[in-house]
């Protein structure tokens, strides 16, 4: 699930860098055909068990969902507000999962996890709101970023259920993401380009990593974690996208990080490692 969380967070400023030369859903359907019909090659290669009739519905809807609705809004909302606000609106994540996964699922919510999440929402709001006030965010691409948030906790929930059904992570993801593409395919027909695409070298190698390697890499390992872990720590564990997502925008974009993002990026680390920490510390 780390392997996951460091795919996503190098995935907000990739994102935020090809959408400055190519328009939202064509970045969309670029990025997801890509993923798909890499991820359909493995899987002549190995030759799965792929049928409908035994993988089921949920798949369906987790693309349809998640990358579907989630890559269109958040695609959209980056275009609007900063990336460092795109990265750490994930840290609302651990805040809604537990509670979520306790009245769909009947998981038990960890008092540990839920005091972590609380402080994680806290450095969140911290972070959204300096880059606010320093000219880095902007009130409709953060509603929209979050509502794709929103969006990919109910398939959080699903994915869930479909892992402990004994799904084989490559079968779901190949589905998932030939769903998402049917998404993105009708963004195109309501959103036409409102420029012609003029990506230089640059921005088609990030393109293609975000195809290959981002959204195909995050959902195998994602679908897989969600076997042997708890929404609730998967969520949490989700919350560094925020901190690593932050460095590495004002890395490569230049974004602008004060003294109180650092903060907040801070106490999103400790309320991660929270849980943890005090495990060891009763184990030991």
């Amino acid at each position: 699930m780390l392997a996951a969380v460091f795919l996503w967070s190098s995935a907000t400023p990739a994102s935020k860098f090809v959408l400055l030369e190519v328009p939202p859903a064509e970045f969309v359907m670029l990025r997801l055909s890509l993923a798909a019909v890499a991820l359909w090659l493995v899987v002549l290669a190995l030759q799965p068990d792929v049928r409908l009739r035994k993988v089921g519905w949920r798949p369906l809807a987790m693309g349809l969902l998640e990358p579907g609705l989630v890559t269109v809004l958040i695609a959209i909302g980056l275009t609007m507000t900063s990336p460092v606000s795109g990265s750490v609106f994930w840290g609302l994540m651990p805040l809604l999962m537990p509670l979520l996964a306790r009245v769909v699922l009947g998981e038990q919510i960890e008092i540990v996890v839920l005091a972590a999440a609380v402080i994680a929402f806290g450095g969140t709001a911290i972070l959204v709101w300096g880059q606010t006030h320093h000219g880095g965010g902007n009130l409709l691409g953060d509603i929209i970023v979050a509502s794709g948030v929103l969006a990919s906790a109910f398939n959080g929930l699903i994915a869930r259920r479909n892992a402990q059904a004994g799904a084989n992570p490559l079968v779901t993801t190949s589905w998932q993401l030939t769903s998402a593409c049917a998404v993105a395919a009708l963004l195109l027909l309501v959103m036409p380009a409102s420029r012609t695409v003029d990506a230089n070298p640059q921005s088609i190698g990030v393109l293609v990593y975000l195809g290959l390697v981002v959204s195909a890499g995050v959902y195998i390992l994602s679908n897989y974690a969600m076997r042997h872990l708890p929404v609730g720590r998967i969520s949490l564990l989700g919350c560094l996208t925020a901190p690593l997502g932050a460095m590495l925008s004002a890395l490569l974009l230049g974004t602008h990080v004060s003294a109180l993002d650092v903060f907040a990026v801070g106490l999103v680390i400790v309320a991660v490692a929270l849980p943890g920490t005090i495990k060891r510390r009763s184990l030991s």
